[in-house]
Protein backbone atom coordinates (compact mmCIF):
# COMPACT_ATOMS: atom_id res chain seq x y z
CA UNK A 1 0.00 0.00 0.00
CA UNK A 2 1.44 3.39 -0.99
CA UNK A 3 1.32 6.19 1.57
CA UNK A 4 0.52 9.45 0.07
CA UNK A 5 1.49 12.89 1.24
CA UNK A 6 -2.11 13.45 2.25
CA UNK A 7 -2.07 10.38 4.40
CA UNK A 8 1.18 11.46 6.00
CA UNK A 9 -0.17 14.93 6.71
CA UNK A 10 -3.31 13.48 8.18
CA UNK A 11 -1.27 11.20 10.41
CA UNK A 12 0.88 14.10 11.62
CA UNK A 13 -2.19 16.19 12.29
CA UNK A 14 -3.71 13.35 14.26
CA UNK A 15 -0.49 12.95 16.26
CA UNK A 16 -0.44 16.64 17.03
CA UNK A 17 -4.04 16.45 18.21
CA UNK A 18 -3.24 13.44 20.40
CA UNK A 19 -0.27 15.25 21.88
CA UNK A 20 -2.41 18.29 22.68
CA UNK A 21 -5.06 16.07 24.19
CA UNK A 22 -2.42 14.31 26.27
CA UNK A 23 -1.03 17.71 27.38
CA UNK A 24 -4.51 18.88 28.28
CA UNK A 25 -5.26 15.63 30.12
CA UNK A 26 -1.90 15.75 31.90
CA UNK A 27 -2.47 19.38 32.88
CA UNK A 28 -5.92 18.49 34.19
CA UNK A 29 -4.50 15.52 36.08
CA UNK A 30 -1.76 17.67 37.50
CA UNK A 31 -4.27 20.30 38.57
CA UNK A 32 -6.48 17.63 40.17
CA UNK A 33 -3.46 16.13 41.93
CA UNK A 34 -2.40 19.58 43.14
CA UNK A 35 -5.93 20.25 44.37
CA UNK A 36 -6.06 16.86 46.17
CA UNK A 37 -2.65 17.55 47.68
CA UNK A 38 -3.79 20.94 48.95
CA UNK A 39 -6.96 19.44 50.32
CA UNK A 40 -5.01 16.61 52.00
CA UNK A 41 -2.55 19.14 53.36
CA UNK A 42 -5.35 21.27 54.73
CA UNK A 43 -7.02 18.17 56.24
CA UNK A 44 -3.76 17.08 57.81
CA UNK A 45 -3.24 20.61 59.17
CA UNK A 46 -6.78 20.56 60.55
CA UNK A 47 -6.20 17.13 62.10
CA UNK A 48 -2.86 18.26 63.52
CA UNK A 49 -4.51 21.34 65.00
CA UNK A 50 -7.32 19.18 66.41
CA UNK A 51 -4.78 16.72 67.80
CA UNK A 52 -2.86 19.60 69.31
CA UNK A 53 -6.07 20.91 70.86
CA UNK A 54 -6.81 17.41 72.20
CA UNK A 55 -3.30 17.14 73.60
CA UNK A 56 -3.61 20.53 75.28
CA UNK A 57 -6.99 19.55 76.66
CA UNK A 58 -5.54 16.25 77.90
CA UNK A 59 -2.63 18.11 79.49
CA UNK A 60 -5.07 20.49 81.15
CA UNK A 61 -7.23 17.60 82.34
CA UNK A 62 -4.15 15.76 83.56
CA UNK A 63 -3.02 18.86 85.44
CA UNK A 64 -6.48 19.19 87.01
CA UNK A 65 -6.47 15.48 87.94
CA UNK A 66 -2.98 15.78 89.39
CA UNK A 67 -4.05 18.84 91.37
CA UNK A 68 -7.12 16.95 92.64
CA UNK A 69 -4.93 13.94 93.48
CA UNK A 70 -2.47 16.15 95.33
CA UNK A 71 -5.35 17.81 97.16
CA UNK A 72 -6.83 14.42 98.14
CA UNK A 73 -3.38 13.18 99.18
CA UNK A 74 -2.91 16.25 101.32
CA UNK A 75 -6.38 15.81 102.83
CA UNK A 76 -5.65 12.13 103.44
CA UNK A 77 -2.35 13.05 105.09
CA UNK A 78 -4.15 15.57 107.28
CA UNK A 79 -6.77 12.92 108.14
CA UNK A 80 -3.99 10.43 108.95
CA UNK A 81 -2.25 12.94 111.16
CA UNK A 82 -5.56 13.77 112.86
CA UNK A 83 -6.25 10.04 113.32
CA UNK A 84 -2.78 9.53 114.77
CA UNK A 85 -3.33 12.43 117.16
CA UNK A 86 -6.78 11.09 118.11
CA UNK A 87 -5.36 7.59 118.57
CA UNK A 88 -2.56 8.92 120.74
CA UNK A 89 -5.09 10.90 122.81
CA UNK A 90 -7.34 7.82 123.11
CA UNK A 91 -4.39 5.65 124.13
CA UNK A 92 -3.34 8.22 126.69
CA UNK A 93 -6.90 8.37 128.03
CA UNK A 94 -7.10 4.56 128.08
CA UNK A 95 -3.78 4.32 129.94
CA UNK A 96 -4.99 6.93 132.40
CA UNK A 97 -8.29 5.08 132.91
CA UNK A 98 -6.38 1.80 133.32
CA UNK A 99 -4.16 3.38 135.97
CA UNK A 100 -7.20 4.85 137.71
CA UNK A 101 -8.99 1.48 137.55
CA UNK A 102 -5.92 -0.27 138.96
CA UNK A 103 -5.73 2.28 141.75
CA UNK A 104 -9.46 1.93 142.44
CA UNK A 105 -9.06 -1.85 142.47
CA UNK A 106 -6.14 -1.60 144.86
CA UNK A 107 -8.10 0.73 147.17
CA UNK A 108 -11.17 -1.53 146.97
CA UNK A 109 -9.08 -4.59 147.82
CA UNK A 110 -7.52 -2.72 150.72
CA UNK A 111 -10.99 -1.66 151.86
CA UNK A 112 -12.28 -5.22 151.60
CA UNK A 113 -9.26 -6.49 153.54
CA UNK A 114 -9.85 -3.85 156.21
CA UNK A 115 -13.55 -4.72 156.41
CA UNK A 116 -12.65 -8.42 156.52
CA UNK A 117 -10.32 -7.77 159.44
CA UNK A 118 -12.98 -5.70 161.17
CA UNK A 119 -15.65 -8.34 160.56
CA UNK A 120 -13.24 -11.06 161.64
CA UNK A 121 -12.57 -9.12 164.80
CA UNK A 122 -16.28 -8.67 165.40
CA UNK A 123 -16.88 -12.38 164.75
CA UNK A 124 -14.16 -13.30 167.20
CA UNK A 125 -15.57 -10.90 169.77
CA UNK A 126 -19.11 -12.14 169.19
CA UNK A 127 -17.93 -15.75 169.34
CA UNK A 128 -16.17 -15.04 172.62
CA UNK A 129 -19.31 -13.29 173.84
CA UNK A 130 -21.46 -16.29 172.81
CA UNK A 131 -19.12 -18.66 174.63
CA UNK A 132 -19.27 -16.53 177.75
CA UNK A 133 -23.05 -16.37 177.47
CA UNK A 134 -23.49 -20.10 176.89
CA UNK A 135 -20.90 -21.57 179.22
CA UNK A 136 -22.99 -21.32 182.42
CA UNK A 137 -25.98 -22.91 180.66
CA UNK A 138 -23.81 -25.57 179.01
CA UNK A 139 -22.17 -26.45 182.33
CA UNK A 140 -25.62 -26.70 183.93
CA UNK A 141 -26.85 -29.02 181.13
CA UNK A 142 -23.76 -31.23 181.43
CA UNK A 143 -24.14 -31.39 185.19
CA UNK A 144 -27.94 -31.68 185.57
CA UNK A 145 -29.17 -33.29 182.32
CA UNK A 146 -26.16 -35.47 181.58
CA UNK A 147 -25.13 -36.10 185.21
CA UNK A 148 -21.43 -35.58 184.51
CA UNK A 149 -19.06 -35.15 187.45
CA UNK A 150 -16.22 -33.14 185.97
CA UNK A 151 -16.76 -30.15 183.68
CA UNK A 152 -14.09 -27.98 182.08
CA UNK A 153 -14.21 -25.05 179.69
CA UNK A 154 -11.88 -24.01 176.86
CA UNK A 155 -9.68 -27.08 176.95
CA UNK A 156 -6.63 -27.01 174.65
CA UNK A 157 -4.23 -29.78 173.70
CA UNK A 158 -1.23 -30.06 171.34
CA UNK A 159 -0.23 -33.42 169.92
CA UNK A 160 2.06 -34.85 167.29
CA UNK A 161 0.14 -37.19 165.03
CA UNK A 162 2.13 -38.86 162.27
CA UNK A 163 5.04 -36.51 162.93
CA UNK A 164 2.84 -33.46 162.38
CA UNK A 165 2.07 -31.07 165.25
CA UNK A 166 -1.69 -30.46 165.52
CA UNK A 167 -3.92 -28.54 167.88
CA UNK A 168 -7.40 -29.12 169.35
CA UNK A 169 -9.49 -26.71 171.37
CA UNK A 170 -12.77 -27.65 173.03
CA UNK A 171 -15.22 -24.94 174.10
CA UNK A 172 -16.49 -27.18 176.90
CA UNK A 173 -15.90 -30.75 178.07
CA UNK A 174 -17.54 -32.92 180.72
CA UNK A 175 -16.99 -36.51 181.86
CA UNK A 176 -17.66 -39.10 184.55
CA UNK A 177 -15.50 -42.04 185.51
CA UNK A 178 -16.46 -45.25 187.26
CA UNK A 179 -19.49 -47.17 186.15
CA UNK A 180 -20.73 -44.31 183.96
CA UNK A 181 -17.42 -43.91 182.08
CA UNK A 182 -18.86 -41.30 179.68
CA UNK A 183 -17.69 -38.00 178.18
CA UNK A 184 -19.20 -35.19 176.12
CA UNK A 185 -17.53 -32.43 174.12
CA UNK A 186 -19.37 -29.18 173.34
CA UNK A 187 -18.94 -26.75 170.45
CA UNK A 188 -20.47 -23.27 170.98
CA UNK A 189 -21.59 -21.16 168.00
CA UNK A 190 -23.44 -17.88 167.71
CA UNK A 191 -25.13 -18.87 164.41
CA UNK A 192 -25.22 -22.55 163.55
CA UNK A 193 -23.94 -23.54 160.11
CA UNK A 194 -23.07 -26.79 158.40
CA UNK A 195 -19.37 -26.21 159.08
CA UNK A 196 -20.00 -26.56 162.83
CA UNK A 197 -21.32 -30.10 162.32
CA UNK A 198 -18.25 -31.04 160.31
CA UNK A 199 -15.99 -29.43 162.92
CA UNK A 200 -17.38 -31.30 165.92
CA UNK A 201 -17.46 -34.59 163.99
CA UNK A 202 -13.75 -34.12 163.25
CA UNK A 203 -13.09 -33.35 166.92
CA UNK A 204 -15.00 -36.46 168.02
CA UNK A 205 -13.00 -38.58 165.59
CA UNK A 206 -9.61 -37.19 166.66
CA UNK A 207 -10.48 -36.92 170.39
CA UNK A 208 -8.79 -40.20 171.49
CA UNK A 209 -5.49 -39.11 169.91
CA UNK A 210 -5.47 -35.84 171.86
CA UNK A 211 -6.97 -37.13 175.11
CA UNK A 212 -5.86 -40.78 175.45
CA UNK A 213 -6.85 -40.79 179.16
CA UNK A 214 -10.49 -40.68 178.03
CA UNK A 215 -10.11 -42.92 174.96
CA UNK A 216 -11.98 -45.82 176.62
CA UNK A 217 -15.10 -43.80 177.40
CA UNK A 218 -18.42 -43.57 175.64
CA UNK A 219 -18.21 -40.24 173.79
CA UNK A 220 -20.99 -37.86 172.74
CA UNK A 221 -21.09 -34.47 171.06
CA UNK A 222 -23.22 -31.40 171.60
CA UNK A 223 -23.59 -28.12 169.72
CA UNK A 224 -24.85 -25.01 171.54
CA UNK A 225 -26.01 -22.07 169.41
CA UNK A 226 -28.01 -18.86 169.66
CA UNK A 227 -30.11 -19.75 166.61
CA UNK A 228 -30.11 -22.19 163.71
CA UNK A 229 -32.06 -22.84 160.48
CA UNK A 230 -34.52 -25.72 160.60
CA UNK A 231 -32.63 -27.77 158.01
CA UNK A 232 -29.40 -27.49 160.03
CA UNK A 233 -31.26 -28.43 163.23
CA UNK A 234 -32.55 -31.56 161.52
CA UNK A 235 -29.07 -32.36 160.21
CA UNK A 236 -27.54 -32.07 163.69
CA UNK A 237 -30.09 -34.42 165.22
CA UNK A 238 -29.87 -36.85 162.28
CA UNK A 239 -26.11 -37.06 162.90
CA UNK A 240 -26.81 -38.14 166.51
CA UNK A 241 -25.48 -34.91 168.04
CA UNK A 242 -27.12 -33.15 170.99
CA UNK A 243 -28.32 -29.61 170.26
CA UNK A 244 -28.88 -26.76 172.67
CA UNK A 245 -30.59 -23.52 171.52
CA UNK A 246 -31.61 -20.33 173.25
CA UNK A 247 -35.31 -20.31 174.11
CA UNK A 248 -36.86 -17.54 176.22
CA UNK A 249 -33.36 -16.30 177.06
CA UNK A 250 -32.48 -19.75 178.42
CA UNK A 251 -30.37 -22.43 176.72
CA UNK A 252 -32.28 -25.70 176.47
CA UNK A 253 -31.70 -29.06 174.85
CA UNK A 254 -33.64 -29.68 171.66
CA UNK A 255 -35.30 -33.05 172.08
CA UNK A 256 -37.33 -34.43 169.19
CA UNK A 257 -39.21 -37.68 169.04
CA UNK A 258 -37.08 -40.52 167.74
CA UNK A 259 -33.76 -38.79 168.50
CA UNK A 260 -30.99 -41.28 169.31
CA UNK A 261 -27.63 -39.82 170.44
CA UNK A 262 -24.63 -41.36 168.71
CA UNK A 263 -21.76 -42.80 170.72
CA UNK A 264 -18.51 -41.77 169.00
CA UNK A 265 -16.31 -43.57 171.54
CA UNK A 266 -16.10 -47.05 173.02
CA UNK A 267 -19.24 -49.18 173.24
Amino acid sequence: MTTTIEDLQALIAQSILSTEAFKNQFAASQEAASRLFQEEKAENARRAEAANHSLEAFKAQLAVSQEATDRRAEAANHSLEAFKAQLAASQEAADRRAEEAAEDSRRLKQRIDDIGKQVGGLNNKFGTFAEGLFLPSVKRILREDFGLEYISERMQKNRKIGGVKTFMELDAFGYSNGSENVACIVEIKSHLRLEAIEQIQRQLKEFPEFFPDHANKRLYGMIAAVDAPQDIIKRVLDEGLYLSLVEDDVSKLVMQEGFVPKNFGKP
